[in-house]
């Protein structure tokens, strides 16, 4: 899956470790499939997070009833810096490899 294809879901989690070494977000797409970002760091370095807004109000709830963080409202990765932004706030994640995995 493409990254902008998670654009328009709705956010279920947000995970960064303490280390600063791996960063997960669960989302739910519109048809109820839910997915997981990764970033990792690469080459072992820590993530660098840049929160420019942070607004973690819940629990919300989506039309469904179902608990959320809000919409993730726009997603791209440019040479390693990873940028989310949506209901939530906005957050930038430098020396990043991502990956989206598909959840049963």
């Amino acid at each position: 899956m493409n990254l902008c294809d998670l654009e328009e879901s709705e956010v279920l989690s947000i995970t960064l470790d303490q280390q600063h070494l791996y960063f997960e977000m669960v989302v739910r797409t519109e048809d109820g499939a839910r997915y997981k970002l990764s970033a990792r760091s690469t080459a072992g370095a820590p993530l660098e997070v840049t929160f420019g807004a942070l607004n973690l109000i819940g629990p919300r709830r989506d039309l469904c009833n179902r608990h959320t963080f809000g919409e993730l409202e726009g997603v791209s990765m440019v040479e390693n810096v990873l940028t989310l932004e949506g209901d939530f706030g906005d957050l930038v994640i430098r020396n990043a490899a991502t990956s989206v995995e598909h959840l049963r």
